[in-house]
């Protein structure tokens, strides 16, 4: 008996310890996959930019901050983000100059309520529930009417924090034609701050936003992109974001 308990437990090892190594290779397998896809879906984004005329002119952090906080007129930048803390970094970088400034009028679109010094801000939902379908249009004036104010030496600055909001809620054909009409360029006395969050966009999808930018950011892996293409269709159609030279 004593021989037969001794076996069992022997047995009962075994199958543990081989249990254990099926579900070290199954975690082997899955991190490989989520690898595989991490570097399938990072080339493909090296592709879009690389087809659409962008090239990397930055990849440190430091860089990109000091870029981010620099924009002072005619930037149309895209942040295609994936992580919350890089997307929040990056808000509050954008404003940096304007919370020393207070000079300028700017604003923030946000999904929950965001606190900055000197600068505007409107909830997605509420400006969606007054404006509806609308909202495109309606923002568009009131970044216009911000702009049109401004009479100081800092350009006005405006950040949408994560248009694939509206996207979800039927809007993003307004977002994709607004994106295209107001071009690479904006009006010198703009600085504009468009933000994604990357996972929910297809890839047609950010190639067509890609396309209406001058500047594309992401974070994963970390990249400033620059437009380096020829100036046809680079500037606004919109008339009240035209750049003034």
């Amino acid at each position: 008996m004593k021989l037969i308990f001794i076996w069992q437990k022997i047995d009962k090892s075994i199958y543990m310890i081989s249990r254990y190594h099926d579900q070290l290779d199954l975690y082997y397998r899955y991190h490989d996959i989520v690898s595989m896809n991490q570097e399938i879906k990072m080339t493909n984004m090296s592709l879009i930019l690389k087809r659409n005329g962008f090239e990397k002119v930055a990849e440190s952090k430091d860089h990109i901050v000091k870029f981010v906080q620099s924009t002072n007129g005619s930037e149309h930048v895209i942040f295609l983000w994936e992580d919350e803390e890089s997307k929040n970094q990056m808000i509050s970088e954008f404003f940096n100059q304007q919370v020393k400034d207070g000079s300028s009028p700017n604003g923030l679109f946000s999904i929950e309520p965001v606190r900055i010094p000197h600068v505007e801000n409107i909830l997605y939902e509420s400006f969606h529930n007054l404006h509806k379908s609308a909202f495109l249009n309606k923002a568009v004036e009131q970044v216009a009417e911000r702009v049109s104010t401004n009479i100081g030496s800092s350009s006005t600055k405006y950040a949408f924090e994560d248009d694939t909001w509206l996207m979800k809620r039927g809007l993003k054909k307004q977002v994709l034609d607004t994106e295209s009409a107001l071009g690479r360029e904006v009006d010198r006395k703009l600085s504009l701050l468009c933000m994604d969050h990357r996972p929910d966009l297809d890839e047609e999808t950010i190639e067509k936003l890609v396309k209406a930018h001058g500047y594309v950011i992401i974070d994963q892996p970390l990249g400033l992109y620059k437009w380096n293409g020829h100036n046809t269709a680079a500037m606004t159609k919109i008339p009240s974001l035209a750049k003034n030279n």
